[in-house]
């Protein structure tokens, strides 16, 4: 009955923390980001787009924000209880750190899988529709119609890209060609597509009808080159970054890319990184707990000193993991290895402190 208290006490201060930071991060990131967008403010995209933009890209930017709102929200709870003495009446009522230690680790948990979730479920897909919107409003070189994709025409001819697939390759597409005279010569639809050099594109599994002679010929074909369509850089959407894929999208992208015979690494890399943030949501956590309920004296002068050491491990911990990514790729090391290492020395850090508390 106590224990089951205490677990709730403490889950309800690690929620508040986490609230707070990521209320105070989200506002500061997202403040800079308009700042950013509003460079890119023209007749095209206005004001009202940019904070279009930021709106729909905060989930994304919660999702990136997570090991430090962790670390750092973990801390001010915990550290809050040691203030107030309310860690040293949680041991005082025979409290073992290990027991203590599941009551952080439970709340944890459900944040981790929450956070799985949101970013394959939430985040991404509303990032790379804010992305594609942009996109298309910048270049002003298509028209995105809800549900129908992406059009252009080219005279007599109709080009339709009802998706992109994984943010990058284009699906569901349809041709249509006229006559003059309005009458349909050819309809053509094809499952998706890879974009080459000169503007010129492979069509695969095609359907092909045409009308010749006054009646309908059909007929199935595997691959067709046809062109010119959209380059990479014409096509706005296809310029979308990795940043908001899922990761379901990263790992189909990934396979992709060695089936076609490019170069995975970063596309890999992109996957790891995104895998590993939640597990290194709990490694912050694990790190937070020692250094914010040492159960020692809760004077208040410490309060701030424990969340300035914080503040530094999440700027420590933000710079090691980018200079491991780019070494990792000039070095063409193990995509998971370079995603983990940052998160096996926090680790290793936090399970050092766990074992001196008392």
């Amino acid at each position: 009955m106590l224990a089951g208290r205490i677990d709730r006490y403490v889950a309800a201060a690690l929620a508040r923390g986490w609230a707070l930071v990521l209320a105070v991060l989200l506002a500061v990131f997202s403040l800079l980001a308009f700042v950013e967008e509003l460079e890119h403010v023209d007749e095209r995209y206005q004001v009202t787009d940019a904070l279009r933009f930021i709106a729909l890209t905060m989930p994304q930017r919660a999702f990136d924000l997570a090991p430090v709102v962790a670390l750092l929200g973990a801390l001010i709870a915990l550290a809050g209880l040691g203030r107030n003495s309310e860690l040293i009446a949680i041991r005082a009522a025979g409290v073992s750190v290990g027991r203590f230690l599941r009551s952080v680790l439970m709340p944890t948990g459900v944040l981790v899988v929450a956070l799985v979730l949101f970013a394959e479920y939430v985040a991404a897909p509303v990032y790379q529709k804010a992305e594609a919107e942009r996109s298309v409003i910048r270049s002003g070189a298509g028209k995105l119609l809800t549900g129908k994709g992406l059009w252009s025409n080219n005279g007599l001819r109709f080009f339709n890209v009802r998706t992109l697939r994984l943010g990058r390759i284009p699906s569901g597409i349809y041709l249509y060609e006229f006559r003059p005279d309005g009458q349909l010569v050819t309809a053509i639809h094809a499952d998706h597509a890879d974009v080459h050099k000169g503007r010129r594109w492979t069509l695969v599994d095609v359907q092909y009808k045409e009308f010749r002679d006054g009646r309908l010929h059909s007929r199935h074909i595997d691959s067709l080159d046809m062109g010119p369509f959209w380059s990479r850089d014409e096509l706005p959407a296809l310029s979308l970054s990795t940043a908001g894929m899922s990761l379901s999208g990263l790992y189909e992208y990934a396979r992709y890319l060695e089936n076609t015979g490019q170069r995975a690494d970063r596309i890999e890399l992109a996957f790891w990184q995104k895998a590993t943030v939640p597990l290194a949501v709990a490694v912050m956590v694990m790190l937070a707990t020692p250094l914010g309920a040492s159960l020692g004296s809760g004077r208040g002068g410490s309060f701030g000193q424990r969340i300035a050491i914080g503040a530094v491990v999440g700027i420590l911990f933000y710079l090691a993991t980018q200079i491991t990514y780019t070494a990792g790729l000039l070095l063409q090391l193990n995509s998971a290895l370079i995603a983990l290492l940052p998160i096996l020395l926090i680790l290793a850090a936090s399970l050092l402190l766990l074992r001196r508390m008392r």
